[in-house]
């Protein structure tokens, strides 16, 4: 499961999603919307069958009495959004998922997400692109390694407390996040120096690493340091010879 992050650099977009993969596997963006009444479309998959739920008068079909005053209202993006659901199966560029009165439509193509909103333009959206380290490959160890996967700092100019940040989360977090040797000396350094605008506390270095085992680890830890994180490996133990 990812964690949302809010943004403002990014045009059209709200969150970032750190995730391990892509929705679905292959889509970046997703919006969002609530629409009473959309649970009705959940199992039709034509427009004729939510017409003939919707004037039916007895039944499991029967849309509750109390329910049919918002249905009605929302009647015509119900059938739009029924019929776009085909279309983006058939050619497969998204999927639209419903769960009970919110929608989540998925695609890589941002545009058509925006024009969901020309259906039902008086209700609120979001919008979320995936944020994903996806992994570069293996790393292999004659020995079992201790952990599951590692992942790389990006070499990059430091900002902020950023160090100081970072040592307090390793600290915090000593059964889930594995740092390097190096990177522990270079965090201690920073942490003593009185002079951390040394060239050498200035930039973060491509060769420190922190393994980790469990995936959800790696989403809390690119939530807060996202921008420092680089290349990620799954670690295995090479294969004896035949």
């Amino acid at each position: 499961m990812g964690l949302l992050k809010s943004v403002s650099d990014i045009p059209g977009i709200d969150f970032y999603d750190y995730r391990d993969q892509y929705y679905y596997g292959k889509y970046s963006y997703r919006v969002r919307f609530k629409l009473p009444g959309i649970r009705y479309i959940i199992n039709e998959k034509t427009v004729e069958g939510l017409m003939k739920r919707y004037d039916a008068t007895t039944g499991w079909k029967k849309i509750k009495d109390s329910d049919r005053p918002i249905v009605t209202e929302n009647l015509e993006a119900l059938k739009q959004i029924i019929e776009l659901r085909k279309s983006v199966k058939k050619d497969d560029i998204g999927t639209i998922r419903v769960e009970w009165n919110t929608v989540a439509f998925f695609s890589n193509d941002l545009s058509l997400l925006k024009s969901i909103e020309n259906i039902k333009p008086d209700i609120e959206y979001d919008y979320t692109q995936v944020y994903t380290h996806n992994f570069i490959g293996i790393k292999s160890f004659v020995k079992t390694p201790k952990h599951k996967f590692r992942i790389y700092l990006k070499a990059k100019v430091i900002e902020g407390d950023f160090a100081v940040r970072l040592n307090e989360l390793l600290t915090r977090n000593t059964t889930d996040l594995h740092p390097s040797p190096s990177l522990k000396y270079w965090l201690n350094g920073y942490a003593l120096n009185s002079n951390q605008y040394s060239w050498r506390y200035i930039y973060t270095n491509a060769t420190h690493f922190i393994d980790y085992d469990d995936e959800s680890t790696l989403s809390y830890l690119a939530l807060i340091h996202g921008e420092y994180l680089g290349k990620r490996y799954k670690l295995e133990k090479r294969p004896d010879p035949i």
